[in-house]
């Protein structure tokens, strides 16, 4: 059984570390037909996002435990079933051996639990069992690292466990693992300007570093997506299209930030991306995107950029989203991209029973009048991919062309000083 304790050993320790917006996280991943499984997957490729210091720190983890040893193992017997995974409660030995879920800094070797750091673990167990930190076998279930980090680092994280089965009786066999790191980053970057190639033009691509105010860098470093180094310096040539990161030291920090992407423009690309949208309810971080590729070569990645073109996630989608902007870079294994900007998260919409403005025809064909509007109000179109297709400002009674928007359900957004109110309009030509 100790062999198939160890072969989950990821898989348990991606929930260690999974996280989630400020409080329990959903238990709604569609795994398909799998035994077992994780996301984001490191075995995959996929990673948490960094955290930054001082600043809110989010992540969502969905993870299926196995119902047998056999779902992981096909040497073991379907027979064998696996009852639970305890994570252990975080400690402090005596002799100030830290055990649970521990961190530590992998440059000094301090040692910390989560709450030492500004973070909390959370878990969701759906109530299966009177202890949070119990999972059993055969079920769905999330768990959260969140809080506001108040100490940068990179920190390895290692998990104590205690993994349940029965052969005749019931025994447990105790584990630790240290297969994750979670990176706190300093606010040392204002952003990095990306210029791409084009092979048509004999053009390379290049990235350029801007540093925040007031930071001093004593080296800068670029790297691809291989962790070889590109060159140094705040602007560096690129080659070979990809994905790039910029590593920055001063006197007090270094932090890594990394998923830039250099495309090829040159490419004869046929790739297309399209991005589901769920808004986030009143006070709650529960939006979520997915992007649908359809015409890549090969397997492609996905980047998700804040309004303010911070990475925000990597993978097929992104969730924990308060409202707000993104946008969305595909690239395939040619090179070829796609993207998708202007990306709406919405939330808060007040009620339209109190609405002071009106729009009609409802379905309209050419044109939508909206009238009653408060003087200095704006509106926005949005489809239900979350892109603004039109926007307008400041008068009580506008005109908005449709004819040139694909028929289809959109939503009109109308923000002014008493908030945001929002109305469903139906376009068929």
């Amino acid at each position: 059984m100790k062999a198939s304790i160890q072969s989950w050993s990821a898989l348990v320790a991606c929930l260690a570390l999974s996280m989630s917006a400020f409080g329990q996280c959903d238990i709604d991943f569609d795994f398909g037909d799998a035994e077992f499984g994780v996301s984001p997957d490191p075995t995959l490729g996929e990673d948490f996002v960094d955290g930054m210091l001082d600043e809110p720190y989010l992540d969502v983890l969905h993870i299926l435990i196995p119902a047998t040893a056999a779902g992981i193992d096909s040497t073991y017997p379907p027979t064998l079933p696996v009852d639970s995974v305890i994570v252990l409660e975080d400690m402090v030995a005596a002799d100030g051996t830290y055990s649970g879920i521990v961190f530590t800094d992998t440059t000094t070797n301090e040692v910390f639990h989560a709450n030492e750091i500004g973070l909390e673990v959370v878990f969701n167990n759906n109530g299966d069992s009177p202890n949070a930190n119990t999972f059993l076998g055969g079920m769905q279930y999330c768990a959260a690292i969140q809080g506001t980090p108040d100490r940068a680092g990179i920190y390895r994280i290692s998990i104590d466990v205690e993994a349940w089965a029965t052969i005749f009786s019931p025994f447990n066999a105790p584990f630790t693992f240290d297969n994750f790191s979670l990176r706190v980053n300093c606010p040392l970057i204002a952003g990095v300007d990306v210029v791409n190639a084009n092979s048509v033009d004999g053009t390379q691509g290049t990235l350029t570093v801007s540093l925040a105010e007031g930071v001093t860098a004593t080296e800068i470093a670029w790297f691809n997506s291989s962790g070889l180094q590109i060159g140094t310096g705040e602007s560096v040539t690129v080659v070979n299209p990809g994905t790039f990161s910029v590593l920055v030291t001063t006197e007090d920090c270094v932090s890594e930030f990394g998923g830039w992407v250099v495309i090829d423009e040159g490419l004869d690309c046929t790739m297309t991306a399209d991005v589901t949208v769920t808004n986030t309810d009143e006070n709650e971080s529960n939006g979520a995107l997915v992007v649908t590729v359809e015409g890549a070569e090969g397997p492609w990645s996905a980047t998700w950029y804040d309004a303010d073109g911070f990475i925000v996630g990597t993978g097929e989608g992104i969730d924990g989203l308060d409202a707000g902007s993104f946008s969305v870079l595909v690239t395939d294994s040619i090179g070829c991209s796609a993207e998708v900007t202007d990306i709406n998260v919405l939330t808060g919409l007040q009620d339209i029973d109190g609405m002071t403005w009106a729009v009609y025809p409802n379905p309209a064909h050419d044109v939508l009048t909206l009238h009653g509007l408060s003087l200095g109000a704006s509106w926005a179109l949005i489809n239900m991919q979350g892109q603004t297709m039109a926007t307008g400002q400041g008068l009580r009674r506008e005109v908005i062309q449709v004819s040139d928007v694909a028929s289809g359900m959109y939503l009109l957004q109308v923000t002014d000083h008493n908030g945001t109110t929002a109305r469903r309009v139906n376009v068929q030509h």
